[in-house]
């Protein structure tokens, strides 16, 4: 009996162990798992996000050049918010436009009211080639600083100052020619930098049609072979989503475009002629905000002098105070920043506030008190402290780069037949005659486009550049979203976009609305339905237009106010509605760039 009992006893023993080891090795198993990446990312690069810890950060490899995998892989940094909501649909790419905006920044900014408008979606934001933490990434300038150095009171961050009068007389033609040959220098020396910084062998990997397959490599790698491509992008991002649906038509599942950039000119017509037509609508913009300043009076919006007053007695003002400044600029010494506010830089904030006009209230207060001598509030838009960032900014000159890698190459062995300065100037002038008197040449401060002939030989060894056709039959048709008074990417480029598709889009025009895309005003309660159902059912308008009120109002007391609200309406929709308009109405950074 002894010896029995003994071995009974060692027999429990050894199961107890063998349990308790099961035990222990399965919850290093758990943890293990808990804390290793996710599908798709690079396990040494993932981690919960330090800013929102409800947001997953890494990075996912891919090919460095699609068409030639011994080059090795670039690591794709991404930010994902994953759904809690059932069915899911899959992964929702969003892309921040620029180019050379940050995804993963947004995610932390729009990610989570992005999931609430479109539920069912892991949303995802990636931060392109070149840009942010995506490896290897391009900083032209040693630092941030030294970039803010270069720049500084040069044509780079003043803009260009126009002349009064017309811009086509002799005396006229002659100061803008001068300032065109300083841009135009100060780009050839910017290039020079960017081609010769540390990882420039990866410039030619920028370009939008490699961007574009790695949405569809990072769709396959999260959600598998052959899965639907899911996109959202404003702004540039209506670029890689119009390469996206036309290089795998059969791919396409729901994608929307907002604020739409024209796709053909972009990668056939050289940037710096395809200026022009980015100012269909900008003057008519402007008009509309200075009519509701006008009609809101002086206590909402500081350039009326009366409640009711036109809009074109302000713009008369305005003029006039621009010419003043031509002549006169404004000396400012009380600030970290002492220097000088120059006439380009007051027209380039105007600029502004026609993409953003939830600024414009704040803007035109500061211009008001600077017409009655008071600098403080306009020094603070317009001429920022350095900020003393020792460190490499990547993506510090991707606008120019990626715009220049997607537009037609310039021959590096015929430098007779790149634009010239004052060819640039005839162009410019042209701008100012015949499109926008007020606003033809102030753009060079947010859209840095032309002077691609600096990127010739980065240029030619790119792997691919996709330049059409834009008008695939595409297995699920997407929807297409503009603000009918957009100032930089016009209604007319939606429409084009619409047309090309035929039956392959819907396009949704938000009315009243003077803003870069119907997201940098806030969509309105129209629109964003039209997005909800569109993403949730794939669902569509049935007519080929489809118009869109917007009950935002500028310079109301309440920014964020949806008025006239059906009674029947979901109120954590319309507060949705409300966090966007909120948010995307304060989205771009008041004030000229640093």
């Amino acid at each position: 009996m002894t010896g029995i009992q003994g071995a009974r006893d060692k027999r429990r023993r050894g199961i107890m162990l063998i349990t308790l080891a099961g035990i222990i090795f399965f919850m290093l198993y758990v943890s293990t798992r808990a804390q290793s990446a996710p599908r798709g990312f690079v396990p040494s690069g993932y981690r919960t996000c330090e800013r929102d810890a409800d947001i997953e950060c890494g990075r996912i490899s891919v090919p460095r050049d699609y068409f030639n995998v011994s080059k090795g892989r670039t690591e794709i940094a991404v930010a994902r918010y994953r759904t809690r909501d059932e069915p899911r649909h899959g992964t929702l790419f969003i892309n921040a436009g620029g180019p050379g905006g940050s995804g993963v920044n947004l995610m932390f900014v729009l990610g989570k009211l992005l999931a609430r408008l479109f539920p069912g979606y892991d949303i995802v934001g990636f931060d392109p080639r070149g840009v942010g933490l995506t490896l290897p990434a391009v900083a032209c300038f040693p630092t941030f600083r030294d970039e803010e150095v270069f720049k500084h009171n040069t044509v780079l961050s003043q803009g260009f100052n126009v002349p009064p009068g017309d811009p086509s007389v002799p005396e006229n033609s002659a100061a803008i020619l001068s300032q065109m040959r300083q841009w135009l220098a100060l780009h050839k020396a910017q290039s020079d930098m960017c081609l010769n910084a540390t990882d420039a062998e990866d410039l030619p990997n920028m370009s939008t049609a490699t961007v574009a397959r790695d949405v569809a490599y990072m769709t396959t790698v999260l959600d598998g072979d052959d899965s639907l491509i899911h996109f959202w992008g404003p702004s540039y991002g209506t670029i890689i989503g119009s390469y996206l649906v036309n290089m795998f038509p059969d791919r396409i599942g729901r994608v929307s475009l907002d604020g739409v950039v024209n796709p053909w000119e972009w990668s056939n017509v050289p940037a710096h002629r395809r200026l022009g037509s980015m100012f269909d609508n900008t003057e008519e913009a402007f008009d509309y905000i200075l009519d509701r300043c006008g009609a809101a009076g002086p206590r909402r919006c500081a350039l009326a002098r009366h409640t009711g007053e036109k809009g074109k007695h302000i713009a008369h003002r305005l003029d006039s105070f621009l010419d003043q400044l031509y002549d006169h600029p404004l000396v400012y010494t009380n600030s970290s920043r002492r220097g000088i506010i120059t006439s380009g830089m007051v027209r380039a904030l105007l600029y502004f506030s026609t993409n953003a006009p939830m600024h414009f209230a704040t803007i035109a207060t500061a211009v008001a008190s600077a017409m009655d001598g008071k600098l403080s509030e306009l020094a603070a838009l317009t001429l920022k402290p350095f900020r003393d960032l020792a460190t490499p900014l990547p993506g510090d000159t991707a606008r120019n780069i990626i715009s220049c890698l997607d537009a037609p190459p310039y021959d590096a062995d015929r430098p007779e037949t790149w634009p010239t300065a004052e060819e640039l100037t005839i162009n410019g002038i042209n701008r100012l005659r015949t499109v926008s008197p007020r606003f033809g040449l102030s753009v060079s401060l947010f859209e840095d486009d032309g002077a691609c002939q600096f990127f010739a030989k980065a240029a030619v060894k790119l792997p691919e550049r996709f330049t059409g056709p834009f008008n695939q039959s595409l297995r699920n048709p997407i929807l297409i979203v503009s603000a009918d008074l957009d100032p930089i990417t016009p209604l007319v480029n939606a429409r084009w976009v619409n047309e090309q598709l035929g039956q392959s889009a819907r396009l949704v025009i938000q009315q009243d609305t003077p803003a870069h895309s119907t997201f940098f005003l806030g969509p309105s309660l129209c629109v964003a339905k039209i997005y909800r159902r569109f993403y949730a059912t794939g669902e569509l308008p049935e007519a080929k237009e489809t118009l869109c009120s917007n009950e935002l109002k500028l310079f109301s007391d309440d920014e964020s106010t949806i008025l006239k609200v059906d009674e029947d309406e979901d109120p954590k929709f319309v507060d949705l509605v409300r966090e966007l308009q909120q948010v995307m109405g304060h989205y771009f950074p008041l004030g000229l760039p640093g």
